[in-house]
């Protein structure tokens, strides 16, 4: 990967890596970032940053008129108000510091929501790219003005999850989440002296989810856990990924090089497919799951749809047309797709032969609750 002559990169800085004593953004830091981004830029690589960090800088704005807001973790509206002021405060700084590159910037606020229509998947998808193209650095935020999945019980806003969609919508080559804990541990290294840094991991298993649990990285609202989901959609789209420390000397130019710095997750495939690349933000964005039987699970391996009979078992509220998760016997995910029914319809006609269908629901939308077109799997 490391020695292509162009690589495409997402870079997710957390919140806080650029920000000190909880409120206050760190210049320097940013600004040492914005450097390495400007020489592998200039090696003719193509950067795209995903950046947390405007609430803080929102805070630190508002201090300087004496109208300081201490962040209530039930207070999604001052959060909301904080992201609002600190991300023109945010912009600025990075558009100072690549402006002394002569490198241009632009801003982009989405949500996880924008990824879930298929056409703004798209749009994202193509406006991304056209900036590229012309060497503009597109720098993206959660849009919490809108979007308040990131503030729920959290002190900051964070966009690991963000991220990996952005890199599947973009085919990135690389996503690179940059914070203070330099990889992930066998358990959390601020308490356990004890633990352990993973240099490579080839698999998710449950083990590696287990070691993410309770991890919390700064004041950032990711945690270890919401890594390793971004982690299982970038290596299910063909796109490798690093979480590293960004305050590590030169970091993301070494890990350009081919260092292994921090915990690198290896990539397991290549999902070309437009449509197949959106349905992978499922991951965040399903509304429900259907459960399979293992006969089903075999059939699905083998470029089967997903009929009735399979079916074992529906939770969440979804409707036809929606993602949902599927899951196996022992309700782990194993991949995602296009429900043709809704989960009441799934409901009633789960387990039954797909002849037996047009019995049980007022409309029959064909044998197949999910076609084989409409699916993608991480088995």
């Amino acid at each position: 990967m490391a020695t292509k002559n162009k690589l495409r990169i997402v870079i997710k800085i957390g919140s806080n890596l650029i920000t000190e004593n909880e409120n206050i953004l760190n210049y320097e830091v940013i600004k040492n970032l914005c450097n390495q981004i400007a020489t592998i830029q200039k090696d003719h690589n193509q950067v795209i940053i995903v950046s947390s960090g405007a609430v803080a800088a929102g805070s630190q704005y508002l201090s300087k008129f004496e109208k300081e807001i201490k962040i209530n973790n039930n207070s999604i509206v001052q959060k909301q108000l904080l992201a609002s002021i600190g991300q023109p405060i945010l912009m600025n700084a990075y558009e100072k510091y690549f402006s002394q590159s002569s490198i241009m910037i632009s801003q982009a606020l989405l949500s996880r929501e924008d990824f879930e229509n298929r056409l703004g998947y798209l749009n994202i998808r193509n406006t991304l790219s056209e900036l590229l193209s012309l060497n503009v650095i597109p720098i993206i935020n959660e849009n919490d003005v809108v979007s308040t999945e990131e503030l729920i019980d959290r002190a900051y806003g964070d966009n690991d999850r963000l991220s990996a969609m952005v890199s599947n919508a973009i085919d990135a080559d690389l996503l690179i989440l940059l914070g203070t804990i330099d990889g992930l541990y066998t358990s959390d290294p601020n308490i356990d002296k004890k633990a352990t840094k993973i240099g490579i991991v080839e698999n998710i298993t449950d083990e590696i989810i287990n070691y993410a649990q309770g991890s919390i990285d700064g004041i950032g609202s990711g945690g270890m856990a919401s890594k390793i989901q971004a982690a299982n959609i970038s290596i299910n789209s063909g796109t490798e990924m690093y979480i590293a420390s960004g305050l590590e000397n030169d970091v993301i130019k070494r890990i350009i090089s081919g260092e292994i710095i921090g915990t690198k997750f290896l990539s397991k495939q290549s999902l070309n497919e437009s449509r197949k690349r959106w349905l992978m933000t499922g991951y965040s964005s399903s509304k429900g799951d259907i459960s399979l039987d293992d006969g089903a699970i075999r059939a699905i391996k083998n470029r089967s749809s997903i009929l009735p009979p399979g079916i074992i078992n529906t939770t969440g509220d979804f409707d036809r047309g929606d993602i949902i998760g599927i899951r196996n016997s022992n309700d782990k995910i194993i991949g995602w797709g296009i429900s043709n029914y809704s989960s009441k319809e799934i409901s009633k006609i789960k387990g039954i032969n797909s002849s037996k269908i047009i019995e049980v629901v007022e409309k029959n939308y064909g044998s197949e609750v999910i076609h084989r077109n409409n699916l993608v799997l991480t088995l």
